[in-house]
C-alpha cells in the first residue's frame, strides 16, 4: 500500500515536472513572436532609459535621420548635455517606466496604431528609489500616447510622431 502511495507521488511529480517543462518552452517561444506591441513598449523603456542600440533597431529607417542627422543620437546628445548644464551625467537622465499597458486602435499586415499607457519616473539609484518613496521626493508621471507603427524588414518598427523626437516631415 505505502508502494503504491510513493509510486503515485512520483508519477504526479514527473507529470508536474513534464507540463512545466512544456509550457516553459512555449512561453519561450511565445516572447519571440514579434508584435507592433512589442516594437511599442520596447522602444518605450528604450528611449526613457535612453538605449542608443534599441531605439535604433525599434525606429524605422525613414524616420532615423532628418537633414542627414540621426535624431537618436541628437537626442541623447540633448539629454547629455541638460544633464550637464544641471552638473550631472548621463545616466541622470534615465527614467523606467512601469504598469505599462497597450491597446491596438488599427491593425493591417504592415501599419499599426497602438495607444501606450504608463507611467515614468527617475530610475537613478535602488537606494535613491527606496529614500524618494519614504519622503514622496520622486515624482512619477503619467504617459498617454497614440504610437504609429510599421512593418520594415519583417519587424515591426516605431515611425512618426514619438514622445520628443523630431519628425521627419515626409512621413507625417
Amino acid at each position: 500500500m505505502a508502494q503504491d502511495n510513493n509510486r503515485s507521488i512520483i508519477s504526479m511529480m514527473a507529470i508536474t515536472v513534464i507540463i512545466g517543462f512544456m509550457l516553459q518552452v512555449a512561453f519561450v517561444y511565445a516572447d519571440k513572436i514579434d508584435s507592433p506591441h512589442k516594437a511599442v513598449v520596447e522602444f518605450s523603456k528604450a528611449y526613457f532609459w535612453l538605449d542608443k542600440a534599441t531605439m535604433n533597431k525599434r525606429l524605422c529607417s525613414a524616420q532615423k535621420t532628418i537633414d542627414e542627422v540621426n535624431i537618436i543620437d541628437e537626442y541623447i546628445q540633448q539629454a547629455t548635455n541638460e544633464a550637464g548644464q544641471m552638473g550631472f551625467e548621463l545616466t541622470y537622465m534615465k527614467n523606467t517606466i512601469y504598469h505599462v499597458k497597450t491597446h491596438t486602435l488599427s491593425r493591417d499586415d504592415s501599419n499599426a496604431v497602438v495607444r501606450l499607457t504608463c507611467y515614468k519616473k527617475k530610475a537613478i539609484n535602488p537606494l535613491y528609489m527606496t529614500v524618494a518613496k519614504i519622503f514622496r521626493l520622486n515624482k512619477t508621471y503619467h504617459i498617454d500616447e497614440t504610437i504609429s507603427v510599421i512593418k520594415e524588414d519583417e519587424t515591426w518598427k516605431v515611425c512618426g510622431k514619438v514622445f520628443d523626437l523630431p519628425t521627419n516631415p515626409d512621413i507625417s
